[in-house]
């Protein structure tokens, strides 16, 4: 049994009572084939389509049908945007059908499929980002450790407070209660330019587009309640989360009469002086979730670090500052993220632009030996993609890795060489496809299609004006296709646009040969 085939056995498995899936092995699919002549012979077409009409599930006999139904799907729609569609076949190679599939168009969030592809290509499904606490000390004497402490950030995009606390907390479990030099933090690892080019200003106030830097602990944002008091005038309350680290909160927010409109509350965007929160809320209103996107990195994990000591009672007699790590340190204790397969997991689940923008800065660094960046991360996945999955990259702009971007573009026959390349690896196909959402189950997926639920796998992508869909579909015959669909056009349109998507998913998964 071939390798490459696997995923789609188990998940032909997992919806054997609901609905088949996508293409298992070619001797599954043989004999799938076999049992559907049998049951054909003893059923005349009309009377099979018939009865799938009647059903509401009316099978597509054929390219030429196929061809119809989806012009028909996208005239119906009368849109002047801009719309390509990309369907092929994963097991005989056949393209069953193409629209302007040579067009740059913007990906928006399926361009991550881009950067899963090529860190499972470079970095290697097992690959796990790493926090080192290092020294430069020969000795701890009397519970001092007699040099300089080092923590490296190496740009881990599921880092937590609480992993941090777990590090610092090796130096009490090595009897290290003072440290006689400096603390110093590494994140050298990125550049520090932490948002990615061409990202709306707007964006940057949410969490989504929170910075990309060595350092991202809870994804860089905080998220915290404020409730409103129960006296009109009095000041409102702001509960926090033990499991994130807050700087200072100076809380200003004012309790106003029930029926009291337009209030709202305020965030300040600089930590130096701690973080602060005004504004009014109308008495009795339940609380209200806030979160506050970390913008100011450095001064964030200098407060951090100090609270961290702090509450390890751990005495620093040097200060809290910035310093890149040489090289002949010793080991305290590290950190190591889950490999990338669980992440690359979580990212084109739930379309994590934080741990995209990781990964692209990460594979840009490694690749070119240099602080990820921007630039390097663009070059390396480009170059990647190109020399082993066989991409066209002409054309191609990968600016961010997220696809957070409208300057990204894409082709979908670009798109589509990655999904085919995917699809057909043995030693990660596995680790890309069961990352795609699956349509009514889970991820960005899980309110959609309802109607294929487990047909289809693919990732999403919107943003303003952009509506994207790229994976994988299983046919009336168990056969894999796989499609692009990208659509440039207006706002106000998405939601027709989404519908169009969901309605070529629908046509593939009744398609038979």
């Amino acid at each position: 049994m071939r390798l490459r085939y696997f995923i789609f056995i188990l998940w032909i498995i997992c919806c054997l009572i609901v609905d088949p899936v996508i293409a298992t092995t070619h001797k599954q699919t043989k004999t799938a084939k076999s049992r559907s002549s049998i049951k054909l012979a003893k059923h005349p077409v009309s009377r099979v389509r018939s009865k799938a009409i009647a059903a509401g599930t009316a099978f597509i006999f054929g390219g030429s049908q196929l061809t119809y139904e989806l012009n028909n799907a996208i005239n119906a729609l009368n849109s002047s945007a801009a719309i390509a569609v990309y369907v092929k076949s994963m097991k005989y190679g056949d393209t069953l059908y193409t629209r302007n599939i040579n067009q740059s168009l913007v990906p928006a969030s399926t361009l991550k499929v881009l950067t899963a592809e090529a860190a499972l290509i470079f970095l290697k499904p097992e690959y796990r980002f790493a926090t080192h606490l290092l020294t430069d000390a020969k000795k701890i004497k009397n519970g001092v450790l007699q040099g300089n402490l080092y923590v490296v950030l190496n740009g881990d995009p599921t880092l937590t407070y609480s992993d941090l606390l777990e590090l610092m907390d090796n130096l009490k479990s090595q009897q290290i209660q003072a440290v006689a030099g400096n603390v110093y933090i590494d994140n050298t690892a990125y550049d520090q330019s932490f948002y990615g080019p061409g990202w709306e200003w707007k964006d940057k106030s949410y969490c989504y587009a929170a910075p990309i830097s060595a350092s991202i602990i809870n994804h860089n944002c905080l998220p915290f309640k404020v409730t409103p008091s129960k006296v009109s005038g009095r000041t409102a309350q702001v509960e926090t989360s033990s499991r994130f680290f807050y700087p200072r909160i100076r809380n200003s927010v004012v309790t106003k009469s029930t029926h009291t409109r337009a209030c709202s509350l305020h965030l300040s965007s600089s930590l130096s002086g701690g973080l602060e929160i005004d504004g009014c809320m109308p008495k009795g209103q339940t609380a209200w979730g806030v979160s506050y996107v970390v913008t100011d990195v450095p001064e964030y994990n200098r407060a951090l670090f100090k609270g961290v000591l702090n509450q390890l009672g751990v005495k620093v007699y040097g200060t809290v500052t910035f310093g890149t790590a040489p090289r002949d340190l010793s080991m305290i204790a590290l950190h190591a993220s889950k490999p990338l397969s669980d992440l690359i997991n979580e990212m084109l689940k739930k379309s994590d632009n934080v741990i995209a923008g990781a990964l692209f800065k990460k594979i840009g660094q490694l690749y070119t030996h240099r602080p990820g960046s921007w630039e390097n991360g663009s070059i390396a996945v480009s170059q990647i993609l190109s020399r082993h999955a066989g991409v066209d990259i002409l054309g191609l702009r990968i600016l961010d890795g997220s696809g957070l971007s409208a300057a990204n573009l894409a082709k979908p026959a670009q798109m589509m060489q990655v999904l085919n390349y995917a699809y057909h690896q043995e030693s990660f196909s596995d680790a890309f496809i069961t990352a795609l959402p699956i349509a009514g189950v889970d991820g960005t997926l899980k309110h959609r299609m309802g109607n294929i639920a487990r047909k289809v796998r693919a990732k999403t992508g919107t943003i303003s004006g952009v509506v994207s869909l790229a994976g994988y579909a299983i046919s009336a015959d168990k056969e894999p296709l796989a499609f692009v669909i990208m659509i440039n056009g207006t706002k106000a349109m998405t939601w027709r646009y989404r519908e169009l998507e969901d309605r070529i998913a629908t046509a593939l998964t009744r398609y038979k040969r």
